[in-house]
């Protein structure tokens, strides 16, 4: 999970939340009848998430034109995901920016996906008080909270509870996202984790760097292994440094 920095809303959600604070229908539903609105905000979440789905890093698109028998309509492949479950929110927190991110899949899936936002439904329950179970992509400290290897597993840190239950409640450790992890790992350190200490440093540079652009599909993991491959081979290098024989320099011969 990536920290999301939160950027100031769309004019178009400002101009429609003015435009219709005192409907009787005024939250979500109605945010959503409007398409120009919806679409700005997705847009939105989408760039400042720089491409990548809230919970589980993949990649996502916002709404691109597609044409089909000569018809031409918008379609989204991502949908809006309250943090605060819907459940839970009054209307104003419905349609609060800050209260929104974007996540896999697109709208009307088929299928339900297994991880992400649509698993973590409206999750976690408020009426139980289970806010503090929940690691927020929105917190600054959640990158830290999840530990990856190199076969994509995610882990927590010991007794953290709460990155626990985020793992199971948003099936975080689901397969098909550990074989995507997995599958984004050996793009980046090769099928046998032999790229070259140098070549790790410069691609470890390049993901540090990136802001607010299209981001590489989990990032934030191939931050963390390329931080530990680096660590095991300067251990390896100061190993071999140690234990490599001093080459003894031969007595010059006097010259008569």
């Amino acid at each position: 999970m990536r920290w999301i920095q939160k950027k100031n809303e769309p004019r178009e959600l400002t101009e429609w939340r003015i435009r219709y604070a005192k409907d009787n229908n005024f939250g979500y539903d109605l945010m959503r009848q409007d398409k120009n609105v919806t679409k700005a905000v997705t847009d939105s979440l989408v760039e400042e998430q720089g491409w990548l789905c809230a919970y589980s890093g993949m990649r996502i698109e916002g709404y691109k034109e597609i044409e089909n028998n000569g018809t031409k309509y918008d379609k989204c492949y991502c949908h809006i995901d309250h943090v605060k479950a819907q459940d839970y929110c009054n209307a104003e927190e419905e349609v609060t920016y800050t209260n929104m991110v974007a996540s896999y899949p697109g709208p009307n899936a088929e299928h339900k996906t297994p991880f992400g936002g649509e698993q973590k439904g409206n999750w976690p329950d408020h009426d139980k008080g289970e806010q503090p179970l929940f690691v927020s992509p929105l917190d600054p400290s959640c990158q830290n909270r999840f530990l990856f290897n190199k076969r994509g597993e995610i882990k927590h840190k010991p007794g953290d509870n709460a990155a626990e239950t985020t793992i199971d409640k948003l099936g975080l450790d689901h397969d098909k996202l550990e074989k995507l992890r997995k599958g984004a790992i050996q793009g980046t350190l090769g099928l046998n984790n032999d790229l070259p200490i140098k070549d790790a440093r410069i691609r470890l540079r390049k993901l540090q760097s990136q802001n607010q652009v299209r981001l590489d599909p989990f990032c934030f993991v191939l931050v963390q292994v390329l931080e530990k491959h680096i660590e095991t081979l300067e251990k390896i290098a100061r190993k071999n440094a140690k234990y490599k024989p001093k080459n003894k320099t031969k007595p010059q011969k006097r010259s008569k």
